[in-house]
């Protein structure tokens, strides 16, 4: 009997996973489907959507064993407030299984050692989705990267290369998925906004998202690192209402206002003395950076 019922269990678990891969097939994003083709020869399925004249494109970037539908809910509110977006399975993942090889490669299969890393090689995806969108004469200076866990992690280090890149958001932030670290490709990004976003019951990014918004603030100057902490919610449930509203409207206004001039004669006296430079440090060459 106990077999019985463990089989049953067993066959009821793949039936509603069947049905709920199913079900995320049938949400389609808006825009229009598209096939990129990146460097290192993976087959790319993708959805783009153009951005009104004198609007931003984001470049949505899901995380590992996730589908570029997990972006539905803000990619709507991008369409709405007239962004551009153009959201890729990355390689391994949704309906972009087709490696280089010819053959069928799923994500769980990847490898993600400092010797070999199918994770960072997702570098060529974003360079594969950049050259769809100049294609359309969308320049990088008006591109945004939004990713999410080690998509997020493969954006930042993307961007800290791609000094023309507009901004940065990473959702669920860490400083090692999949052997993609973090930290010195932030010492690198220099300059530029950059939001990052945790739920407090997602473990790994409310440990180390604040971490990684420490040296944000050293990298880009504290009034352009924004960081969220959303209570309740774990990393893969990000996207509310109210999230996603606070991301799109972050996009909008990304630097806060500039603090009103103090007179001369009320100004204080310089207590970080002369010469003192609180952004600095040693910050390695971009080649350096893993």
């Amino acid at each position: 009997m106990t077999v019985l019922l463990a089989a049953w269990l067993a066959l009821a678990s793949a039936r509603a996973a069947e049905a709920a891969a199913a079900g995320a097939k049938t949400v389609s994003l808006p825009g229009d489907e598209i096939e990129l083709k990146t460097a290192d020869g993976w087959t790319l399925k993708a959805r783009y959507k153009a951005a009104e004249p004198g609007k931003a494109t984001a470049v949505l970037l899901h995380g590992r064993g996730m589908r570029k539908e997990w972006w539905l809910r803000l990619a709507r509110a991008l369409t709405k407030a007239g962004y551009g977006f153009l959201a890729p399975d990355l390689g391994g993942h949704g309906e972009s299984q087709t490696a280089p090889d010819g053959q069928t490669l799923h994500w769980r299969k990847m490898k993600a050692t400092r010797h070999e890393n199918d994770f960072e090689a997702m570098a060529n995806d974003i360079q594969a989705v950049v050259a769809r969108l100049a294609q359309d004469t969308v320049a990088e200076e008006s591109i945004a990267l939004i990713g999410q866990d080690v998509g997020g992690s493969v954006a930042l280090k993307y961007a800290a290369v791609h000094p023309k890149i507009s901004l940065l958001v990473m959702l669920s932030p860490g400083l090692k998925y999949q052997e993609v670290t973090t930290v010195n490709a932030m010492r690198a990004y220099k300059n530029r906004p950059v939001l990052l976003v945790y739920g407090e019951l997602d473990k790994t990014a409310s440990r180390e998202a604040p971490i990684l918004y420490q040296f944000a603030k050293l990298s880009v100057g504290e009034g352009r690192a924004t960081v969220m902490a959303i209570p309740n919610l774990p990393g893969h449930k990000l996207l509310t209402s109210a999230v996603v509203r606070q991301i799109v409207d972050w996009l909008g206004n990304p630097l806060p206002p500039e603090p009103p001039q103090a007179s001369s004669g009320t100004l204080d006296a310089d207590v970080s003395g002369p010469g003192v430079d609180e952004n600095s440090g040693d910050a390695p060459a971009l080649d350096d950076i893993r």
